[in-house]
């Protein structure tokens, strides 16, 4: 048995295996050009010092076996967290359409009083609801009533109330913990 048949082989699996450590490692495709590499690497030696029938048959298997790899890691990608980057369909949902930004949607204008202190983020209920919010930059003793001013990116922003609300103006509190 020559040398060159087990440096090819040696060079084959250190192709696969920089391909594999590529999924795994957000190298940015450092280490697919490394894997592509070695497989040249790995045709060339059996080009240049083995048979035509061994060179013929490493680059048929390679280019085969390299698309076959690459559909089946980038189906396997998308079935991980990264489904929503590359699905075109995911791409149009924004934020605001998602179920929990709708719902938070409309607390605005609501009028709500804050369970904890808000330096500026703290608990507000609303409709006997607690919700994470933030102020407008000011601080906010418990207690006070606040009215919901805005809904950025899930976030819900309240500003102080200067008076209390009138009862006609609130909404019905009978289960709540105001």
């Amino acid at each position: 048995m020559d040398w060159y048949l087990p440096a090819a082989g040696l060079l084959f699996g250190l192709g696969g295996v920089l391909l594999l450590a590529e999924f795994f490692l957000p190298t940015g495709g450092v280490l697919l050009l490394a894997a592509v590499g070695s497989f040249a690497a790995a045709v060339g030696v059996l080009w240049v010092f083995g048979s035509t029938l061994e060179a013929v048959a490493a680059t048929l298997g390679l280019s085969l076996g390299l698309p076959v790899a690459a559909s089946a890691m980038f189906a396997s990608w998308r079935r991980l967290s990264l489904k929503s980057a590359l699905d075109p369909d995911a791409a149009d949902n924004t934020v605001a359409e998602l179920p929990e930004i709708a719902e938070l949607e409309g607390l605005r204008g609501l009028v709500g009083k804050t369970l904890s202190p808000m330096r500026p983020a703290g608990i507000v209920v609303f409709d006997g609801r607690r919700i994470d919010a933030v102020s407008q930059g000011q601080m906010i003793d418990a207690g006070e009533w606040v009215q919901c001013t805005d809904v950025r990116a899930a976030t819900v922003v309240v500003r102080k109330l200067d008076r209390r609300p009138d009862l006609a103006d609130l909404p019905d509190l009978a289960g709540g913990d105001l």
